[in-house]
């Protein structure tokens, strides 16, 4: 029970909705409850450490401490950076006994924004984009935060059988949906990216190219966008409402810019704001670009080596079974997102994101897996199959000294 309500607590702020009473819950509030995870797991028995997870991260907090002194930045653009930093802690533990939260924080966040963009797109009228929200005021965010617990979905449609296997392709089919709804360009990708991945695991070259194709559109999607037959078309189709005034090339480019003057701090945290205010806009669309602005190179260069190192837990079930493969799969949604977009910004995101690789990582280190249950860790699996083998032996003993008798 106690689990389960933190699960509960935590989806709120996961999911932004404690921002309809504070957005320094959501911010602060969730750096505190990563770091609670983080706490959580480490005194568990069969707690695994990461440490250059929590090297990196002691790293950049120290990074923008003193960058915010450098460029004497406002106390409430500090406290945010440092929540964003402090957050990656959670990315350094991993316990088996806390699948249970994390599944159940995966399962809240999917079915709250599911039914929320669901209930939202239905009192529309005309839909179109920017139109769906909720009250931290991120749409984007949603559709990526989905796209993070569609691999769940599938890895229990898999496991489950009749009706509830049912309710969950049901389920899937309404998280699709809700994507779309939300009109991300970004979310639409990661999520055609996904399903691709899954559904053709084990035809890897047409996956690629089928991966290659949407990754390629979306990246070039505001240069196709300023095509005016193009343009026109998505209006009166009702996907667009607007035409984008700074595409992230030019965005990207203006704030390197501000790197190259400012490589080793950074602008300082707050600074992003100011120095992109020139092309209306208040940060990079780019969690590495933004992390270079704000407090330098060498923080851009740790945050780069923890997301590459968390693209490694994909990259090692590539060639190995489609069950452990997908339970990576959020890494790739968040990666995508991370590359357009500033999930950074929320701790709570960080949150989300840290129980997709725990799940992950768990799975990896695991021998089986039980039909719709956590996977058994491997320690576990040893330890029973070590007192299998000694009951059966002290049976065989009891038997043979009986016969002797």
């Amino acid at each position: 029970m106690s689990t389960t309500i933190a699960a509960l607590f935590a989806t709120l702020i996961t999911t932004g909705m404690t921002s309809a009473v504070s957005h320094d819950i959501t911010i602060v509030g969730g750096s505190i409850v990563t770091v609670i995870f983080a706490a959580s797991t480490i005194v568990r028995r069969d707690a695994s450490v990461y440490p250059v997870f929590l090297i990196g991260t002691i790293s950049m907090v120290v990074i923008a401490l003193v960058s915010s002194e450098a460029n004497t930045s406002p106390f409430s653009s500090t406290i945010h950076v440092l929540s964003m930093y402090v957050a990656l802690i959670g990315l350094a533990f991993s316990s088996r006994d806390l699948s249970s939260f994390c599944q159940q924080l995966m399962m809240g966040t999917n079915l709250l924004l599911t039914g929320w963009v669901l209930y939202q797109g239905y009192d529309a009228e005309p839909l179109k984009a920017w139109q769906i929200s909720n009250p931290t005021g991120g749409a984007n965010v949603m559709a990526a935060q989905i796209n993070m617990t569609l691999p769940l979905i599938l890895v229990r449609i898999r496991a489950s059988t009749g009706q509830k296997r049912l309710a969950y392709i049901a389920l899937i089919c309404l998280n699709c949906i809700a994507v779309v709804v939300v009109m991300s360009r970004n979310g639409i990708g990661a999520m055609l990216i996904i399903l691709t991945l899954y559904f053709l695991f084990n035809h890897k070259r047409m996956a690629v190219v089928v991966v290659g194709v949407i990754f390629g559109v979306a990246s070039s999607l505001d240069g196709i966008l300023q095509i005016p037959l193009v343009y026109n078309v998505l209006v009166r189709l009702r996907f667009v409402g607007y035409k984008p005034v700074a595409p992230r090339s030019l965005i990207w480019r203006v704030a390197w810019d501000h790197v190259k003057t400012h490589p080793m701090l950074g602008v300082g945290p707050g600074g992003p704001k100011k120095a992109l205010a020139v092309i209306d806009t208040y940060h990079a669309h780019n969690n590495f670009v933004q992390v270079a602005l704000e407090t330098g190179i060498p923080s851009a260069t740790i945050f780069s080596l923890l997301i590459l190192l968390l693209l490694a837990l994909p990259a090692r079930t590539l060639l190995q079974t489609r069950d452990r493969f997908v339970v990576t799969l959020p890494i790739l949604a968040y990666a995508s997102y991370s590359w357009t977009a500033m999930p950074f910004t929320y701790p709570g995101m960080t949150l989300l994101l840290a129980a997709c690789v725990h799940e992950a990582r768990i799975a990896i280190r695991a021998k089986v897996r039980l039909p719709g249950n956590p996977v058994v860790h491997r320690r576990y699996f040893q330890q029973d199959v070590r007192q299998k083998r000694h009951d059966r032996i002290a049976q065989e003993s009891t038997l043979f000294h009986g016969c002797g008798d």
